[in-house]
């Protein structure tokens, strides 16, 4: 009986939906694996080698909500930039649990698509924006730290084009 089951192809709507979700996802995963990279970096010293691997293995198992509670715990942002984390991870949150199940009646509308495209597009920009934050955060970390940071702010700029 299953092998017989013919599933619909997905409309040019659904297609947009899931490239947005796709897109907002690796965002997301982006930003968590430059929030392990950050706590680790800032929790050990350069000479530290695999004490940091191994931290970082630990780390990247975690949830972004458990990344971000570490954050706080060990105050290793600043109180801006973890409630901008904490915002995120709500939206987050509503990316991978609700954004395709909660108001399942209102998909049949343009206007349902159009506000759910835009808040999913909103959570894939707040994560790249605040990716960029994290990279900048760690920039003035090890310069404080007296290390020399001129050709990773140079790739920066050829990357971001800034």
């Amino acid at each position: 009986m299953i092998e017989n089951i013919k599933f619909k192809e997905a409309s040019k709507r659904e297609i947009t939906l899931y490239t947005l979700l796709g897109e907002s996802l690796c965002a997301v995963q982006i930003l968590e694996d430059a929030l392990s990279h950050s706590i680790v970096l800032k929790k050990t010293e350069p000479d530290q080698r695999k004490e940091a691997d191994d931290l970082l293995k630990k780390q990247q198992k975690y949830t972004l909500g458990m990344a971000i509670n570490i954050i706080k715990k060990e105050s290793l942002f600043s109180k801006p930039l973890e409630l901008e984390l904490s915002k995120l991870l709500t939206e987050r949150n509503w990316l991978i649990h609700k954004s395709t199940t909660e108001n399942k009646d209102d998909l049949k509308s343009d206007s349902y698509f159009e506000k759910l495209y835009e808040r999913i597009k909103a959570t894939t920009i707040k994560a790249h924006k605040l990716q960029v934050s994290i990279e900048l955060d760690l920039i003035e970390y090890s310069e404080k730290k007296g290390i020399d940071m001129t050709k990773v702010k140079n790739e920066m700029k050829k990357y971001y084009g800034a």
